[in-house]
């Protein structure tokens, strides 16, 4: 998988996991996809249930490492998902918020397969 589409959906899942707002556990956390494993080994504690990372570059190096292993086909994810689908892994919060803002952020309904995604 190329890297600008690896860079647009980590994005749109920081958007949606709510990085962007000023004092989110995200931005707290350097941890834009709020991921609650630490898949590359860089994480320095835990705030509740996720990693916190020293810096955003790891934070954001893990999230993309995890949406690397969406498109590998990990035992969780396939690149045949579509973003509802991945949501339904993703977040247990809302689903369906969740699966909406990703797919808004990049401009394709909910629909649309991972490999689809250019």
């Amino acid at each position: 998988m190329n890297q600008p589409v690896i860079n647009r959906i980590a994005d749109a899942i920081a958007f949606a996991e709510g990085y962007f707002e000023s004092d989110s556990r995200p931005r707290r956390n350097n941890n834009p996809g709020d991921l609650e494993r630490d898949i590359t080994g860089k994480g320095i504690g835990r705030d509740g249930p996720y990693v916190v990372y020293a810096s955003i570059d790891d934070g954001l190096a893990a999230l993309e490492h995890q949406v690397r292993l969406m498109f590998e086909g990990s035992h969780i994810y396939k690149p045949s998902m579509t973003i509802a689908e991945v949501a339904m892994h993703y977040t247990a919060t809302d689903p369906e918020a969740w699966a909406g803002n990703v797919a808004n952020r990049l401009g394709v309904g909910v629909g649309t397969r991972l490999d689809e995604i250019g």
